[in-house]
């Protein structure tokens, strides 16, 4: 049988060697979920052999990375501030940079404020996860047009006891509710890449699902849509909120501006790229 150490190296090589810069730190990230161990107790014994069955389902996973397919795919868990989410192939995957998002409009709201939040294109639920972990007398509206995706995140919700504050709704937009449909904070992660920009992407985003990721040809269609939306769906003092890609604050600030909002906030990611756009309907 190979060993951990053994296993790790070869890993490493072949994941080296289909371009992945993190190879070392993926291939422990895949034996220790494969052998349901943590880091630590795979360094204390890196010479301990591993289990054929182990073995097997570890190269196979080895095997699948190489081809770029998202690392979370293959573990279907991705990890985001302090959760562990279950994804499937019709979720976005969890970047860091929307923790920005999240922290920015959990900054806007009072720890004891009865809040209703719509988070619109939720994906897996992680900003509402999130937000609703946070904030203990929040309740969030999650909503997808693709029903796989909610099914993760209604996983996800359960996993942490949240089902009770939560509803799940499947639709497009703002059409999938009444007129009188309202809420406090209306919350967005929308695609926001060019059609030119996912085109010549890393290989790793072929993989995600494009009306995740495709924002139209200046990446900017959801926004056009959301803005002036959002207006009647929320109450006054309302808060909207969105992550934007690279040079697009500038121009969301100016839509957000004309169509009546105000106290609009801009904030930078770790690059400092501005990443983050909030408005209050007065």
């Amino acid at each position: 049988m190979a060993t951990r150490k053994g296993l790790l190296a070869l890993a490493e090589h072949v994941l080296r060697s289909a371009g992945i810069e993190e190879a070392g730190e993926e291939a422990r990230r895949i034996l220790e979920d494969v052998l349901g161990i943590k880091k630590q107790e795979l360094c204390l014994a890196p010479g301990a052999e591993v289990p054929e069955s182990g073995e097997k389902c570890f190269l196979k996973i080895i095997d699948e990375r190489k081809t770029r397919k998202p690392l979370a795919y293959l573990l279907k868990r991705a990890y985001f501030r302090n959760e562990s989410l279950f994804v499937n192939e019709a979720c976005l995957i969890p970047r860091p940079e929307t923790e920005i998002l999240v922290d920015s409009v959990a900054r806007q709201i009072i720890n004891d404020e009865e809040i209703s939040i719509l988070d619109i294109g939720t994906g897996p639920g992680t900003i509402a996860v999130s937000l609703l972990r946070m904030l203990p007398k929040t309740r969030a509206t999650l909503l997808d047009i693709s029903g796989e995706a909610l099914d993760a995140a209604g996983r996800n919700l359960g996993r942490y006891g949240l089902q009770d504050r939560a509803k799940l709704v499947k639709g497009d937009l703002f059409s999938a509710f009444d007129e009188e449909s309202k809420w406090d904070v209306i919350v967005s992660n929308p695609p926001y890449l060019t059609t030119a920009e996912l085109e010549n992407a890393q290989p790793e985003l072929k993989f995600e699902p494009e009306c995740a990721l495709d924002g139209g040809k200046d990446g900017l269609d959801f926004y056009r849509i959301i803005v002036p939306s959002a207006w009647r769906h929320l109450g006054s003092g309302g808060l909207l909120a969105f992550e934007v890609g690279a040079g697009q604050a500038e121009t969301v600030s100016t839509w957000l501006r004309d169509a009546g909002y105000d106290n609009i906030q801009r904030f930078r990611d770790y690059l400092q790229i501005e990443r983050v756009v909030i408005a209050r309907k007065p």
